[in-house]
């Protein structure tokens, strides 16, 4: 009998191997971006990041790209890999937007969260009477295949902002996989018109971030039940034993 129970207790062990199949991710735009002004505006760009990276929770390593400007209007883009999974990102303000990816192979474990995020500030000075209008589209579509404890997550955000920091004027929307697994499209548009009898300096920031990360690992229900036979029949041999 022991014989017999010990390579159950083994094989068991061995099928207790976690459960992996599929992908989360989620891909993130921002769409038809729009500038329009009236009066004397001035538009001085600001400092521009937009980074990738796939995240090993456990030890803190990462692997990343980052593509950064000063002062400029050029087009960003960074991207991320290892294994199957990949973060990348693409942002042209001149062009008319950019788009944030992030997908998660839940094989490629221990590299367990990919995360793509874009920061802008650009300075807007306004002269008496003047105004700007910032519009566009933002759409977000998740992309999951997996079960479990999947995760996804996008945030994007616009500012017109008079106070830094603050962002009373602007357009802002966070949404999770598990709450809006359809994703969503918004049209937004927000605006500044200087009505005093000074020139006011403005704020424009556009903040959009995007992150997945894959379900953990879950036993196999049939590697359970043969550890749970193969402990079972360790014990009665060990009972047969002290019995006789």
């Amino acid at each position: 009998m022991v014989k017999l129970a010990i390579p159950a207790v083994l094989a068991a062990l061995m099928a207790i191997s976690p459960a992996r199949a599929g992908v989360v991710g989620a891909i993130l735009s921002l769409d038809q971006l729009q500038i329009q002004t009236s009066g004397n505006v001035a538009l001085q760009p600001g400092y521009w990041e937009m980074s990738s990276r796939i995240l090993n929770a456990g030890h803190g390593e990462e692997i990343s790209g980052t593509d950064s400007h000063n002062d400029s209007w050029a087009p960003l883009a960074t991207s991320s890999s290892h294994g199957g999974s990949l973060t990348r990102g693409s942002w042209d303000a001149l062009g008319g937007g950019g788009e944030l990816y992030v997908a998660m192979v839940d094989s490629d474990a221990p590299w367990t969260r990919g995360h793509t995020e874009l920061w802008t500030n650009t300075t807007v000075y306004l002269a008496p009477g003047a105004s700007i209008t910032v519009s566009g589209q933002v759409g977000l579509e998740f992309e999951n295949s997996t079960t479990a404890q999947a995760f996804g997550s996008a945030m994007a955000g616009v500012c017109l902002d008079l106070a830094p920091g603050e962002c009373r004027n602007n357009y802002r929307r966070t949404t999770y996989l598990a709450d809006d697994p359809d994703g969503y499209t918004d049209n937004f548009s927000v605006s500044w018109t200087n009505n005093t009898n000074t020139n006011q300096q403005l704020l424009w920031s556009s903040n959009l971030s995007v992150g997945a990360m894959p379900p953990l690992p879950v036993p196999e229900p049939a590697g359970w039940g043969m550890l749970v036979g193969g402990l079972g029949l360790l014990g009665a041999c060990r009972k047969r034993y002290r019995s006789a």
